[in-house]
């Protein structure tokens, strides 16, 4: 299947599910159809709970057959890969201890340069990415819950889905800490918020001692940013149709279309002047790139109890090469009463400070051949000169001194440091 085809799925459906909700919120009502979709949209985070699940809605035959006609040059899917897409999603579950709407971070967002962190911080808020087969099987999981970060990965079934083998992972896995060990054997690992902050703190300091070393990212002016979500509406409002297809499974069925080129171009033509004075924003072109399709484009939405269900577009309208009886339907689904709020796993292992300073050891331990896991060879202290000349580099004195009582020398110590700066 075609690169273009296969890389487009995750950024697609967060594209088409932000313009539809915009297109209706606020706009002029073109039918009683535009009412639902708008009532809808600003129904989804009006719980405490909101689960979102992104799959292909094919079999695997399907996808087989679509990249027949999709790929007409290099070698065609095997079935093994069809059965992976038909079979994986994945989900995204939020929670808070009031209404989604309600949380400052939600309100936020759309004025911070990157909004995703900025919801991340709302004391209030857990959430919980996995990456699962229908069937029930999980590959990967991440959490955020209270403020701690949890993880769990099957890496063999991974390394499988990449076609690789995981033994020699899972070997070079004993030379670290339990922490380490215990990930790669697909169990849970956690890491506190405070250590996640000291690393941050140390990572910092680091890169704040060093010329172009990490600052914090701008926020957008929040009237910069209101006036882009008016621009948006408005452009949206002169090109998009919704259509009323009445019921489906005791949902409503709403078709929300556009040309898609025309409504590219409107939208670079309009958000460009709103957007010159934002960093980055300087050589936001003016018109649609010529590979989007000149024909009108759409995507099915579900409405439940008043609330959005579920969202379907076909791929195969990207791609204007390809014959009108070629379809890729990629889905998400919502729910919100129903959703399970994010919870900390029971018995996972937790990564302290000690353990970065042990991996680390036991990396410099294959470059300077004395340092071992744990520290357990011991090396020559470091001299007060020493101790300087390093923190001179940017690394905290504590954290010099606990390499050193680890196992590491001065020089590998030194090697670390050069190599990273």
């Amino acid at each position: 299947m075609r690169r273009t085809v296969r890389g487009a799925v995750a950024a697609t459906a967060c594209t088409v599910v932000l313009a539809t909700g915009l297109a209706a919120c606020g706009t002029v009502k073109q039918l009683s159809a535009a009412d639902k979709v708008s009532d809808a949209f600003g129904r989804i985070t009006d719980g405490k709970n909101l689960k979102a699940e992104l799959s292909f809605g094919a079999t695997a035959d399907e996808i087989m057959a679509f990249d027949k006609v999709a790929s007409s040059k290099g070698e065609p899917m095997d079935r093994k890969t069809a059965e992976l897409m038909a079979e994986l999603k994945v989900s995204v579950a939020v929670s808070a201890d009031k209404p989604l709407k309600d949380l400052d971070s939600f309100k936020n967002a759309q004025t911070s340069a990157d909004p995703f962190n900025t919801l991340g911080q709302d004391p209030g808020f857990d959430v919980a990415y996995a990456l699962a087969g229908k069937s029930g099987k999980s590959y990967a999981e991440l959490r955020w819950v209270d403020g701690n970060f949890y993880l769990k990965a099957d890496v063999d079934g991974i390394a499988q889905m990449a076609g690789k083998d995981a033994g020699e992972l899972k070997d070079a896995a004993g030379a670290f800490p339990k922490v380490i060990q215990d990930a790669v054997a697909g169990k849970w690992v956690s890491v506190e918020g405070k250590t996640l902050k000291d690393l941050a703190e140390q990572a910092g300091k680091a890169a704040g001692s060093k010329p172009g070393g990490a600052s914090a990212a701008p926020s957008v002016d929040p009237k910069v940013a209101s006036g882009l979500v008016n621009t948006v509406k408005d452009v949206l409002s002169r090109n998009v149709t919704f259509e009323d297809k009445g019921k489906q499974d005791g949902a409503d069925h709403i078709y929300v279309s556009a040309p898609a080129k025309a409504l590219a171009d409107d939208l670079l033509k309009s958000v460009k002047p709103v957007l010159k004075d934002v960093p980055g924003m300087e050589k936001l072109p003016g018109a649609a790139p010529t590979d989007v399709p000149d024909k009108k484009v759409g995507l099915d939405v579900f409405i439940k109890d008043g609330s959005v269900s579920a969202i379907s577009f076909d791929l195969a309208q990207i791609d204007s090469k390809l014959p009108s009886d070629a379809h890729l339907p990629v889905k998400v689904t919502f729910s919100k009463d129903a959703a399970e709020a994010p919870k900390a796993p029971d018995g996972a292992t937790k990564f302290a400070m000690s353990d970065f300073e042990e991996i680390v050891t036991s990396m410099m331990g294959s470059v300077g051949g004395n340092a071992k896991t744990g520290g357990k060879t011991a090396a020559a202290p470091l001299t007060a000169a020493q101790i300087k000349e390093l923190t001179a580099l940017g690394i905290p004195e504590a954290q010099i001194k606990l390499m050193n009582s680890s196992g590491m020398t001065y020089e590998q110590i030194k090697m670390l440091l050069d190599t990273t700066s």
